[in-house]
């Protein structure tokens, strides 16, 4: 059990480092510079990262408690453009404050979990079944992503 929640941490902590790094790298005229998701900026990345983080959390507690993850009808593309909107005017200093005060709730629940809690049942985000491990699992892999798409932008802008 210990193994699996250390490689969990490992994997989640990695994750946000590189985001975090990359993060460090932007500056003030890069926010509104556009990255390959279309429509998106790199402002709307961070504002994504956040708010995904918060949901993440969310997520994995209903999950690990015998509740399900997301409802089976849920609409990601639906979810994501509802947080852009709520979120257009929050300056990136204080998404990446709330996406880090959402991170360090994620992996204070990791460490409350138990064996049961990360074979708990639900829906991820992405439509499909999966455990409680795998919805952790797919927060770090979708951070992942989207550090690069930031790290994309950012090449861009250097040509």
């Amino acid at each position: 059990m210990q193994d699996r929640k250390a490689a969990l941490r490992t994997e989640l902590q990695s994750a946000q480092r590189d985001l975090l790094d990359t993060l460090d790298r932007i500056l003030p005229d890069d926010w509104q510079r556009g990255s390959r998701n279309e429509g998106w900026t790199i402002l709307s990345l961070l504002t994504h990262l956040a708010t995904s983080e918060h949901g993440f959390g969310g997520t994995v507690r209903r999950m690990a408690a015998g509740e399900g993850g997301v409802p089976a009808d849920f609409d990601p593309n639906r979810w994501n453009a509802s947080q852009l909107r709520r979120n257009a005017e929050v300056p990136p200093e204080e998404l990446r404050q709330r996406l880090e005060a959402a991170h360090a709730e994620l992996l204070a629940f990791l460490d409350t979990v138990d064996e049961a809690g990360l074979d708990g049942r639900g829906y991820l985000s992405t439509g499909v079944e999966g455990s409680t491990e795998d919805c952790f699992r797919l927060s770090a892999t979708h951070k992942r992503g989207h550090t690069q798409d930031i790290r994309a932008a950012l090449s861009l802008a250097a040509v």
